[in-house]
């Protein structure tokens, strides 16, 4: 079964969360989210590690203290001697982590804005960029076969290996080197797209959503130890 969790980012008592999670995560990790410029994209970072942390202590009931990540040599996040998957995207207000234990996952959430489809006509197959063109709302489309392209790569695993024209969703579904990836639209809100791509589809099953709200992110942070999520 798929999972997926979501929460929010908020411009409140940031000073206080930094400082809290300086004291909860390890060095090495918390120097990954200070290299960034803006407040927004750090704590997106932590959260989206929280979610994380969150999804394996309630849905699957491991350890957390125990838990070490691992990186593929396209630097995609792994857990060390498991068999569970996960992935993570945030765009703007929204962080989203998607796990499943049978094969690989992605997920791609972003933010509808206004974008001129011209510009990324080369993205997309003749036929996606004319189902864009021809469809009632051109925004949502677009990013519909976005996330989607972006969930499917990040499933796959290879980040800026593969163009995404070169992926092709058909009736979400998509394949790359004969591995077929099954695509599945989370809605969260009309201002928002999120897809999560895995490799086995079970009839009439949908992932299962849960959102965290800041508040209770918070109590977790403040209740665990992640020194070895790094």
């Amino acid at each position: 079964m798929t999972h997926l969790l979501c929460t929010n980012l908020i411009d409140s008592d940031n000073e206080n969360f930094f400082t809290l999670a300086e004291k909860k995560f390890s060095n090495g990790f918390m120097s990954k989210y200070s290299k960034y410029k803006r407040w927004q994209d750090a704590k997106s970072t932590i959260l989206g590690r929280l979610l994380l942390a969150y999804g394996l202590q309630h849905i699957y009931d491991v350890a957390i203290e125990d838990v070490k990540i691992g990186y593929s040599k396209d630097k995609k996040p792994f857990l060390e001697h498991s068999n569970i998957q996960f992935n993570i995207s945030h765009s703007n207000e929204f962080i989203v982590c998607a796990f499943t234990t049978t094969g690989d996952i992605g997920v791609d959430v972003e933010k509808v804005n206004e974008v001129d489809v011209n510009d990324f006509k080369d993205q997309f197959s003749r036929s996606e960029y004319e189902n864009i063109l021809s469809s009632k709302n051109v925004q949502e489309c677009f990013y519909d076969y976005w996330t989607q392209k972006e969930a499917v790569l990040k499933a796959f695993g290879t980040g800026l290996h593969i163009a995404l024209d070169a992926i092709e969703i058909i009736d979400n579904t998509s394949k790359i080197e004969n591995r077929v990836f099954y695509l599945e639209e989370i809605s969260l809100t009309d201002h928002y797209k999120c897809h999560v791509a895995t490799e086995y589809l079970r009839q009439g099953s949908r992932a299962e959503v849960n959102h965290l709200s800041p508040v209770e992110i918070i109590h977790f942070l403040s209740a665990n130890s992640f020194k070895t999520m790094g």
